[in-house]
């Protein structure tokens, strides 16, 4: 049976044509989703929420999208929002540290997968794989024990009384051998094994094939927690550690609740909400530490309650001037306009109100997604100002665009804005 490959938008339903052997991998997934985020209606109709990335069971391969379109309404439009979404999705696992390879996939070789998530990180991991092997096969001292005529290395002497009594002939010695058949690549062959059964591409395979061949002399064993923590990184095989880490990516298959290296179901997901604050983290915590400002991400957490240590608050970003927090932001991963009008949640505003009190902080920023219908829309989208006393607490609604290429001008938005408020 071909395996039905599904390109879905996160929070969007989606008509979709399954199987019951399909619908029956689907809702097994329950449990790694949670009941309210994933839903399949008695009329096919799917809806994933929370996660991004790709999973693939024996029958069925699931891409799960960010949204950056209000609604895709024709054919075009989903594709055009595949191709955005795809590309806008690396540079965020790129720039948040999610993803350790900073040689992000360009809009060509996105468009050779045809978006293809899965196929997209194994030619990522092969790319760069042949890439390294090809400037400088990477080797290493190893320790081997022989039993020889030569004498290589140093005589083990306990071993020389007890396997050479009657052969006095041999000698059974320690020495060291600059190989390339060492740990690392080792790890490299089978994870290439392991995803030429998986890959569909063509390009993948062959590339593949040839990294397999380039390890022919490496030995073949089972991958396992145990062997990857035997690595050690230096000055010799450091260029190598991004690989690596993809490699532990595709071992681990990056999910919660599946069991590591379980060769059946295979995956990569993100909690999309996760992956855009701590995207924004890091342009705040790049661009304003240099300014003398301290940048935390979920921290200080405190409790609204602090008598009864109830109630409590974790903040996505606080931005500290000495010992005050100058500045809280919170990243939401949705659309704020509805009907062409600003539309922000009530809670999303209540639960910066409750910052603002227990925070003693009277600048808070909710920052959310451009979304392709607003891109007309100037910031701040709206500003609430609310009295607090003596003083009034303002809570700014910015929305930065993503989905570009060159991310920079996002960046200097949202730093901007920060730094006019607190200046």
């Amino acid at each position: 049976m071909n395996k039905k490959i599904l390109t879905v938008f996160e929070d969007r339903y989606s008509q979709q044509q399954l199987t019951d052997v399909q619908k029956k991998e689907l809702l097994s997934l329950e449990p790694l989703w949670g009941k309210q985020n994933l839903i399949l209606r008695a009329d096919d109709r799917l809806l994933l929420r929370k996660y991004v990335g790709f999973i693939a069971t024996p029958s069925l391969q699931i891409q799960i999208l960010p949204k950056l379109f209000e609604d895709a309404v024709s054919v075009e439009d989903v594709e055009e929002e595949k191709f955005l979404s795809g590309s806008m999705l690396f540079r965020l696992l790129a720039s948040s540290g999610f993803l350790s390879v900073k040689d992000i996939p360009n809009p060509q070789q996105i468009a050779a997968m045809n978006g293809d998530l899965l196929e997209i990180f194994i030619n990522l991991f092969v790319s760069k794989f042949l890439d390294l092997f090809n400037k400088q096969i990477y080797r290493q001292y190893k320790e081997q024990e022989e039993n020889m005529v030569t004498v290589k290395g140093r005589i083990l002497f306990q071993q020389q009384l007890l396997r050479n009594g009657v052969f006095k002939h041999k000698h059974y010695v320690g020495y060291q051998e600059f190989t390339e058949n060492n740990v690392l690549n080792q790890i490299f062959k089978m994870t290439m094994l392991s995803l030429r059964t998986l890959t569909k591409s063509e390009e993948n395979k062959k590339n593949l094939n040839i990294a397999v061949l380039m390890l022919e002399d490496i030995s073949v064993v089972r991958l396992s927690e145990t062997l990857f923590r035997q690595v050690r990184f230096n000055r010799l095989n450091a260029s190598y550690r991004p690989v690596f880490e993809l490699a532990r990516m595709f071992y681990h298959n990056r999910q919660p609740g599946v069991h590591a290296g379980d060769e059946r179901t295979f995956t990569f997901l993100v909690p999309l909400n996760q992956l855009f604050e701590y995207s924004l983290y890091q342009w705040l915590q790049e661009d304003l530490s240099s300014e003398g400002m301290e940048v935390n991400y979920q921290k200080p957490q405190r409790y609204l309650d602090a008598q009864n240590n109830v109630f409590l608050l974790k903040p996505d970003i606080t931005i500290q001037s000495g010992s005050n927090i100058q500045i809280i932001v919170d990243a939401k991963y949705k659309n704020p306009v509805s009907d062409s009008k600003v539309d922000l949640s009530e809670s999303d505003v209540y639960q910066m109100l409750a910052y603002a009190v227990r925070y003693q902080c009277n600048r808070l920023y909710l920052v959310y997604p451009m979304f392709r219908s607003n891109k007309e829309l100037k910031n701040p989208l709206a500003t609430y100002v609310i009295q607090n006393g003596a003083e009034n607490i303002y809570i700014s609604a910015f929305h930065i665009d993503i989905s570009q290429e060159d991310l920079t001008s996002a960046k200097r938005d949202i730093v901007q804005a920060v730094i006019n408020a607190i200046y």
